[in-house]
């Protein structure tokens, strides 16, 4: 679809962004900066059900209208049918075209860089994108949009969404570890995990979903009483309460590292197929320091082997995952960090690719 400029400041903007689930605390500097940056407009998004609790909270937003894949039209009506004077596509897929179809709405929208993470996969070029906060912001130049430095955010309601009595007993002096991810590739294994986790001090909370279940039992087993796992057994914001509540954050390419920079906690973040410089980094913005520090193996020939992440390792070996050594754990070391800080921890008695 032909993205043109609007003609006016638009009163009524609907915004669409899908998914994913790892990715979608990302378009709340957008929705901010359009809402304070124009004049008040009313800002509508349309969004997958799944992800709809993460914003019903969000002061800036006018409404949030579930999209349900087994009925598009129907969302897509409702969508496209509320008066709007302008649609921000931040998921320019064939998806959110086929929403915008026949509108006949001014569109604004972002650069991808799909060509450069192509050959970022494919030729090891050893490329760098640009934040896809700030080019969905590029994409705004015509409303004059910028940055206000302010990064990520999640608004959760007023009243306290749980009384887990282990987080009321540790009072915040634990650790949120985001041990899973939508894609088997990006998430940390249970060797990992172990090694890690054998070398704290502090008590740890286990966050992922249904299918992280059994790994997260087998640690809690391997350390009873300092250990628990949530797995599978949290909605998306008590999952963002424990987060928030925690006083370090650890993960990997997922939503729990998103949602530590929206709580601008300190945070170890494992990469494993996935690089750092495909754009999608924690987003603290500018306005405060960047608290996270990056693990990573150096030198693989096979990495990054997708911007997303597989099921299996393409190769069988995993090694961007089971070379990385464990580490302790010191959030008081990154109380002065201001730029990304990348150790790349790579197992001694194993030589790089």
């Amino acid at each position: 679809m032909l993205e043109v400029k609007p003609r006016k400041v638009p009163n009524r903007i609907g915004i669409i962004r899908l998914s994913s689930l790892g990715d979608i605390v990302l378009i709340s500097p957008i929705i901010r900066c359009l809402y304070q940056q124009l004049e008040q407009p009313e800002i509508l998004l349309l969004t997958h059900k799944d992800m709809v609790p993460l914003f019903e909270h969000n002061p800036y937003l006018h409404k949030v209208i579930a999209y349900d894949p087994a009925a598009p039209g129907k969302s897509a009506a409702d969508f496209l049918g509320s008066m709007l004077d302008l649609i921000v596509d931040l998921q320019k897929n064939l998806r959110s075209s086929f929403l915008k179809l026949g509108s006949g709405l001014p569109v604004l929208s972002f650069s991808k860089q799909n060509v450069l993470k192509w050959e970022m996969v494919n030729l090891k070029n050893g490329g760098r994108c640009r934040h896809v906060v700030l080019r969905m912001l590029d994409g705004l130049n015509a409303l004059g949009i910028s940055d206000d430095g302010l990064g990520v955010e999640l608004h959760l309601p007023f009243e306290e969404i749980s009384e887990e009595s282990w987080r009321k007993q540790h009072q915040g002096e634990y650790i949120a570890i985001g041990i899973g991810s939508a894609h088997a590739t990006k998430a940390l294994s249970v060797e990992f995990l172990s090694k890690f986790l054998a070398m704290q001090s502090l008590p740890c909370v286990l966050l992922g979903g249904a299918n992280d279940r059994e790994k997260g039992e087998i640690l809690c087993a391997q350390f009873p009483g300092r250990v628990v796992s949530l797995c599978g057994q949290t909605d998306l914001l008590t999952t963002a309460n424990w987060v928030r509540d925690s006083k370090h954050v650890v993960s990997g390419d997922s939503l729990i590292m998103h949602l530590a920079a929206c709580f601008s906690k300190s945070l170890d973040v494992v990469w494993t197929n996935t690089k750092p410089e495909f754009g999608m980094e924690p987003f603290y913005g500018t306005a405060q320091p960047f608290k996270a520090r990056y693990h990573q193996v150096s030198g693989l020939g096979c990495r990054p082997c997708t911007k997303t992440g597989f099921s299996t390792c393409p190769k069988g070996h995993f090694n961007c995952m089971n070379r990385i050594s464990a580490w302790i754990v010191q959030p008081e070391t990154l109380s002065t960090f201001n730029e990304p800080v990348t150790f790349s921890k790579l197992v001694p008695s194993k030589p790089s690719l």
